[in-house]
């Protein structure tokens, strides 16, 4: 488990609720943008089996949600929490349960205009590696958003995840586990034990209140290049988008060269 102590504020709440094993940020077949391999029923069975309470589809540019899917999710206990992952001056973010079909946001500031209470804005990888993380635009807007990502895509040696970690602290907001899966190999590596009720609303609300907490592990060499392939399969190229694991991955592998690992 990861060792981190969010310092949030804590409002009580009951000892005796059992934490929500919850993951916000999955991609899944209907992504437009991806080439994904497993369907949104796909990914509620794969949950069911791994014991998931809540999950998040945010497939680029598109909610991936209906009655149906709903449906389907709480027949097997699952809340599911609508969501999308945007690109908001080519930098990506996560918006769960905020209406997103009605009209593109081409601000950050217009974002948090039209957030509502029960909504959740994430910073997704923030310091990664690659062009559509936020990077600075994290450490200018910090108002703009409720938590921070913390990604699965790391090992002992190179974690972009660190300065995520610093940036909460320095600015006491919660730290959220996520996979960013693709493929399912990523889905359970990193997620949320959030201390709520199994409701939308209250995930969202114990979110921000900081009764969150990521549980994740580094992943050995053999692990990232394994999940690296895997999403290289699933990427569109684009020379304007290049690929946010190759850079970690060349990172990874000058150190092996240089006899680090």
């Amino acid at each position: 488990m990861l060792g981190y102590k969010n310092l949030s504020s804590e409002p009580t709440h009951p000892t005796n609720m059992m934490p929500l094993k919850v993951d916000l940020h999955i991609h899944t077949k209907e992504d437009t943008k991806d080439r994904i391999g497993y369907s949104a029923y796909d990914l509620i069975d794969v949950a069911q089996s791994k014991g998931f309470d809540a999950i998040a589809i945010t497939n680029h540019e598109t909610i991936t949600y209906n009655p149906e899917l709903k449906s389907y999710a709480a027949e097997r206990d699952i809340v599911l929490i609508p969501g999308v992952e945007v690109t908001i001056g080519g930098k990506h973010v996560l918006l769960i349960n905020m209406a997103f079909e009605k009209g593109r946001f081409n601000s950050l500031k217009e974002v948090f205009k039209q957030k509502a209470a029960n909504n959740l804005v994430i910073a997704p990888h923030p310091y990664f590696p690659g062009s559509t993380s936020l990077h600075r635009q994290l450490e200018t807007n910090p108002h703009l958003f409720d938590a921070v990502e913390y990604c699965h895509f790391y090992n002992h040696m190179i974690n972009f995840n660190k300065k995520a970690v610093r940036f909460v602290c320095n600015y006491h907001l919660p730290l959220v586990g996520n996979s960013d899966a693709h493929v399912l190999e990523q889905f359970g590596l990193t997620y949320s034990l959030v201390q709520a009720e199994k409701n939308p609303d209250a995930i969202i609300q114990a979110i921000k209140a900081g009764r969150v907490k990521p549980v994740s592990r580094p992943l050995s060499p053999a692990e990232l290049l394994d999940i690296f392939i895997g999403v290289s399969a699933t990427r569109r190229f684009m020379a304007k988008a290049p690929l946010q694991p190759m850079w970690m991955v060349g990172a990874l592998m000058k150190r092996v060269l240089d006899g680090r690992l």
